[in-house]
């Protein structure tokens, strides 16, 4: 049976098949904003429409990191990984993001240290700093002018403002492996994205992605991460192939399987309901619209490493639910 476009489904950004709408006037992260989500069925991609990023919204997140739900963990990592002999390992048994980035590195470069690393998209520049610590040469890019200041003054001069669509035309530097965690979802056009990625890269070259995974969420679960305009896509692991394939690239996942035999959350899918509860969370000035408030015993008692190390032991003391996936996906084009 033929699917036509009206004014219920459209066509895929990524791959020109039809999608679908599934959810009418979702609320977005800014208050007095609303997306519709469209699903395609051929390469299992979500989007939200209109597919609009506002740049402006990561300089107000960065300003108030500290105390944005969401993005104040982050804040915790930039502030631990100065503390902590081991950076990279810290990051890796904080996060599967982290943890996966690690594993990918060493499988496609046999722990080789000698190598050069972009990672675009470096936020408040820890991961950099980290691979750096690490006996990697790595560079941080960002297009947010706060965050690559909060990670010089930091840090070091590893970071640079810069738009990947202009760097990829004006830079003759190629790099042995480009990482990006966490940054496909934002972005208005993914393939174009990964395309410019791609022209980085040389000869060889890795190109290591991570972005939450739709794949490992239950079935008909609609979205599953920051709402728009901060993510725009919630992407499975065949759009990502598609992505690849597109470019006449190898593409490959991570497998999780050792992650989770250490320790594993279950993954469990917020409701769409559950989720317009929690939205917005900004003002159109850009301010919080309610901080959220951490008074518990946790916090009066312990300080940053104190909470990471609860959070550790912890979640080595869950019941494990072995899988090779998590909610994190992890892809090495090549």
């Amino acid at each position: 049976m033929l699917v036509y476009i009206n004014e219920k489904n459209m066509k895929c950004p990524l791959c020109q098949n039809i999608a679908l709408l599934r959810y009418k006037n979702m609320k977005g992260y800014i208050e007095d904003s609303a997306f519709d989500i469209y699903e395609c069925s051929f390469c299992n991609a979500t989007f939200s429409d209109p597919l609009k990023s506002d740049e402006k919204i990561y300089n107000y997140i960065y300003k108030q990191a500290k105390k944005v739900p969401g993005y104040e963990r982050y804040y915790r990592y930039a502030e631990l990984v100065k503390r902590v002999s081991n950076p990279l390992w810290y990051l890796c048994n904080s996060e599967s993001v982290y943890w996966s980035v690690k594993e990918a590195l060493d499988k496609n470069f046999k722990k080789q240290k000698d190598i050069d690393i972009l990672e675009v998209g470096s936020g408040l520049g820890y991961l950099t700093y980290s691979l750096n610590k690490a006996g990697y040469k790595t560079t941080g890019i960002d297009i947010s002018e706060e965050a690559v200041l909060k990670a010089k003054k930091r840090y070091g001069d590893f970071y640079k403002v810069e738009d990947i669509f202009e760097l990829v035309k004006t830079n003759n530097i190629k790099y042995n492996c480009v990482i990006m965690t966490e940054i496909v979802e934002h972005v208005e056009d993914p393939k174009k994205f990964i395309g410019a990625c791609l022209g980085l890269l040389k000869e060889g070259g890795k190109l290591i992605v991570t972005t939450p995974n739709k794949s490992a969420s239950p079935l008909g679960t609609i979205w599953q991460s920051d709402v728009p305009p901060v993510h725009l896509w919630f992407l499975a692991e065949e759009s990502v192939s598609k992505i690849a394939e597109s470019f006449g690239r190898k593409c490959e996942f991570v497998d999780f399987t050792r992650y989770t035999k250490m320790f594993y959350t279950p993954f469990s899918a917020q409701t769409m309901d559950q989720i317009q509860l929690e939205v917005p969370k900004l003002a159109k000035d850009g301010y919080l619209i309610a901080e959220r408030k951490d008074h518990g015993i946790k916090s009066l008692i312990f300080g940053l490493k104190g909470r990471y190390w609860l959070s550790y032991i912890k979640r080595r003391l869950k019941n494990k639910l072995i899988s090779n996936r998590t909610a994190t996906l992890c892809a090495v084009i090549s």
